[in-house]
Parts: C-alpha cells; sequence; structure tokens
C-alpha cells in the first residue's frame, strides 16, 4: 500500500509539473507583414517612423480619382514593398507588394494586424475582399493563381 500511495504521489507531482511546463510555453506570436493601423490616415512624417524613408515618390493625378484636379502623393517604401497614395495629406491607398509566401484565408487579415474576418467577397483565384473591416473602407487581396497573395490593396477612406 505504501508504495502505490507513493507511486500515485510522485504521478500527481510528475502531472503538476507537466502542466506548469505546458503553462510557461511561449504561445508563437502571430507574423504579421505591419500592422495597418499604424498607417491608415497617418501623414508623410508618421507613415517614415514606421516604414522608413520614401525610395520614391512622385505626384499622381489618375482619372476618375480625389487626385484628378488636384495631384496626390504616391510614395514607395522598402524597395517598393509599400506603395501609398497621400490623399490630403493622410494615407490612403495602400499597397502591399513582395508578400506571394502568404496563402490567402479567413485569417489573412491578422498578416496585418488585424482580427480574423468572414471575407465579403471570394473569387477563388482572383481576390477575396473585406469591406468596412476594422476602419477601412476595402482591403483586397489579390491571388496569385495558386492560393498565395499577389499583393494586398486597401482602400481606406475613399473610392
Amino acid at each position: 500500500m505504501k508504495k502505490f500511495i507513493t507511486l500515485v504521489l510522485l504521478l500527481l507531482i510528475a502531472a503538476f509539473f507537466y502542466k506548469l511546463a505546458i503553462n510557461d510555453t511561449p504561445s508563437p506570436e502571430k507574423k504579421i507583414i505591419v500592422d495597418v493601423s499604424t498607417i491608415i490616415g497617418k501623414n508623410k512624417t508618421d507613415v517614415e517612423k514606421i516604414l522608413g524613408k520614401p525610395n520614391n515618390v512622385k505626384m499622381i493625378k489618375p482619372i476618375n480619382t480625389p487626385c484628378q484636379d488636384t495631384a496626390c502623393e504616391q510614395a514607395n517604401y522598402q524597395s517598393d514593398k509599400f506603395e501609398i497614395v497621400f490623399i490630403n495629406d493622410k494615407a490612403d491607398w495602400i499597397t502591399i507588394n513582395q508578400v506571394s509566401e502568404y496563402e490567402i484565408n479567413d485569417k489573412s487579415t491578422e498578416l496585418l494586424g488585424l482580427e480574423a474576418a468572414q471575407p465579403t467577397f471570394n473569387s477563388p483565384g482572383n481576390v477575396t475582399k473585406w469591406n468596412n473591416i476594422e476602419n477601412i473602407k476595402e482591403l483586397s487581396i489579390f491571388d496569385d493563381g495558386s492560393g498565395h497573395m499577389s499583393y494586398i490593396y486597401i482602400k481606406t477612406f475613399t473610392e
């Protein structure tokens, strides 16, 4: 009987330490491309604090846009990984390139520091869209044809 009680106590102690070890193991951090909430709606100076100095800047006037009459600044960062159009001096249209390592799924929004959400529109092999998600008017992830991302396009405030 004494051996049985000793065995039970040893098992309980082992289970306790096992449980403690599992709880102390850090959970893997979610990988994110960029936390877009730190960029959307920010001015160029604030964006530079996050992405660094732009490697290319130009003025654009696309037809049928708010920039048609008054040119808007388009800046590229990190070797063209990020392209941002500043409308009314705020980061509004954001394109994120060089993302082909990521698969498109319902948790793709987490790569941008956003909560996972069901897409508003999904055309596999083409584009997956979310509308009105966390202060973003439209978020589109374009498929490279293999279920991986080609690029991400964000319209924050304007069409």
